[in-house]
Formats: C-alpha cells, sequence, structure tokens
C-alpha cells in the first residue's frame, strides 16, 4: 500500500513539472502592465467596525549610518488614543501605500512630488482638491489638522521637530532596501489605521504577481545568469541594501555593483563600468545617460554597448518606494526577456 501511494505521488509531481512549466512557457510576458498597477493601486476591502482603540504600537525605525556605511536599529512605540481619521503621508511611496488600502478621504494631505509623473505611478489619480504640501511646509501640514503624520527617512529633523511642538502623532518609517521592507511598513499601516484586511488584500496580490514575474523569468533564462548595472546621474551606482539589488535577486540575477562589494549607493567611473562589464546597464529616462554611455568612447568595447542593451527606464520604475515595486520587477524582468 505504502508503495502505491509512494509511485502515485512520484506520477503526480512527474506530469505536474511539466505543466507548471507549460504555464510559464504560455504566459505573457512581461505581464500587463496597465492591469497590474491597476490591481496594486486598489486593494480596499470591507474593515471591521471594532473599535480596538486606543492602541500601543511597538514597530522598529532602521537607518543607515552614511558615516560606518552600516544599517542600525532602533526601537519605537506610539499609542493611538482613537482609529485615525486624518493622515497625512510624507512622500510619494508612503502616498502610494496609504492610497491603495485607506479610504482616500482619510488622506486630507499630499505631498508635492505625488503629483509628479516623473516620480509617482499614481500623479494623476489624485484630485485636485487635495491640498498639496512642499517639504518643509510644517506649518501646512499642522494647518490640516492631521491627527497621524507618516514621515519618511528622508523627512528633516526639523519638520519632525515641527510635528511634535504641535503634539500631532507621527510614526517615523525607516530606510529601506528590500522587498520585504515594505512589505512589513504595509502590514504596520494596516494595523496602525485599522485597514488590516485591505493591507492583507495588497500584500497577496504583490507576493502573487512578484511569484509569477520570478517563475518565469528563471524559466525563460534557463540557467543564464545575466549582471545588471543601475547607473544613475552623476554616475551613482545601487549595491547592497538597495530596492535595485532586491529586485535582481528575486529574478535570479546579478547585479554587478554588489557583486564588487559595494554597498547602497556609490560613485564610479566610465573606467570601472568597463572592467565591471556587465551585460546590462539600466539608466532612468530622460536622463541622456543611454546615448552618452554608447558614445563613449572608453566604453565602445563594453558588451551592453556593443549589443545595444542599455535601458531607458522611466524614472518612478527605478525609484520605486512602494507596492509598485512589484511593477518595476514586471519592467526589468521584460528587458531580461528582451532578446
Amino acid at each position: 500500500m505504502h508503495k502505491l501511494i509512494i509511485t502515485l505521488i512520484l506520477l503526480c509531481c512527474a506530469l505536474t513539472a511539466p505543466m507548471l512549466a507549460t504555464a510559464a512557457e504560455s504566459l505573457d510576458f512581461p505581464l500587463d502592465m496597465d492591469e497590474l498597477r491597476a490591481e496594486l493601486a486598489d486593494a480596499h476591502r470591507p474593515e471591521s467596525r471594532e473599535n480596538r482603540f486606543p492602541r500601543r504600537f511597538d514597530y522598529q525605525i532602521r537607518s543607515w549610518n552614511k558615516i560606518t556605511d552600516a544599517l542600525q536599529n532602533r526601537s519605537a512605540s506610539l499609542l493611538l488614543e482613537q482609529q485615525p481619521q486624518r493622515v497625512i503621508p510624507h512622500s510619494v511611496g508612503l502616498t502610494e501605500e496609504l492610497w491603495a488600502i485607506l479610504p482616500h478621504e482619510r488622506i486630507v494631505g499630499i505631498h508635492e512630488t505625488s503629483r509628479d509623473t516623473s516620480y509617482s505611478f499614481l500623479a494623476e489619480q489624485f484630485p485636485q482638491q487635495i491640498p498639496t504640501f512642499l517639504t518643509e511646509d510644517a506649518e501646512m501640514v499642522i494647518g490640516l489638522q492631521p491627527d497621524l503624520v507618516l514621515t519618511s527617512f528622508y523627512s528633516s529633523a526639523a519638520f519632525k521637530h515641527q510635528l511634535n511642538l504641535a503634539e500631532i502623532p507621527h510614526v517615523a518609517t525607516g530606510f529601506f532596501g528590500d522587498i520585504e521592507d515594505i512589505r512589513e511598513q504595509i502590514r504596520l499601516f494596516g494595523d496602525m489605521l485599522g485597514v488590516e484586511a485591505s493591507a492583507r488584500q495588497l500584500l497577496q496580490t504583490m507576493s502573487h504577481n512578484s511569484e509569477a514575474i520570478s517563475r518565469v523569468v528563471t524559466q525563460r533564462l534557463d540557467g543564464q545568469v545575466p549582471t545588471l548595472l543601475y547607473y544613475d546621474r552623476m554616475g551613482f551606482v545601487a549595491g547592497k541594501h538597495t530596492l535595485f539589488d532586491a529586485l535582481c535577486r528575486r529574478l535570479g540575477v546579478k547585479n554587478a555593483a554588489s557583486e564588487h562589494g559595494l554597498s547602497f549607493f556609490k560613485q564610479i567611473g566610465y573606467e570601472t563600468v568597463l572592467k565591471w562589464n556587465p551585460d546590462i546597464i539600466v539608466v532612468p529616462a530622460d536622463s541622456g545617460l543611454k546615448e552618452r554611455l554608447s558614445g563613449q568612447p572608453i566604453l565602445a568595447m563594453a558588451d551592453a554597448v556593443q549589443q545595444q542593451r542599455i535601458y531607458a527606464i522611466p524614472e518612478y520604475y527605478l525609484t520605486a518606494s512602494s507596492q509598485f515595486v512589484i511593477a518595476s520587477l514586471n519592467y526589468l524582468g521584460g528587458i531580461l526577456n528582451d532578446k
């Protein structure tokens, strides 16, 4: 009997493997970007009416020490007497996360870059009547009478000090260099804002699409492991502890900068680019870098130049700091699929 069961299991595995491979081969890829972005933009689900406030939230804040080039964690705690109803996010990524899970009427102000189509996936979706503030415009933020402000790791100490003086609760989100950091952020916001079901739905959407993209890219690469390099303005590249590196790892390819021991964002010259000789170079669109790199005599023998594999990517795919990092994954996967 045991032998029969084992035989059946092995037979099922043998039959399932070709089916999975066939499914990956037949999947239209990259995924339809408009559909993916729409799915990531709206994860609203009915929420419990149970009042679970006041509540204390304990969380971790990660910071990047630029002097020691190391990540540091510290614990933080916030007591909320009631469920926040007037929320202000202080960055593009935070706004994108909230827009997908929080009733829109509870977002009472957005940062100016959230309306910039160069940096925001949702720039054209925000109604004009939502007030817009500048980075250091603490007075306006305070004047909107929020009961919770979400600050980012690059929100200034002066801005946060003004919030403290006005006794406005705020959550200091930390440095993120991995997709899991963004997921933890969404989980925290779901709990803190009482929209747990919507947060779970958004996380499920991220996981489902991430797995589908990774699976088909792995199948189509068929054992090949190309090396990518993200080359930004002023010669900055993205090494370990960056979302670009996390995308490369998720796709099963190499990030040239992290392979050569660089962490965070560092500057390199054309000579280093030639020495590393990545298979693919990605640069921000509208930066002129594709033409500049292609026309550099010192890079004439570089594989990416000779094979015309320098790709200019819309800025928001390279700077995504929200659930839309999955759209970035899809975009990079499509480049790898480009023969």
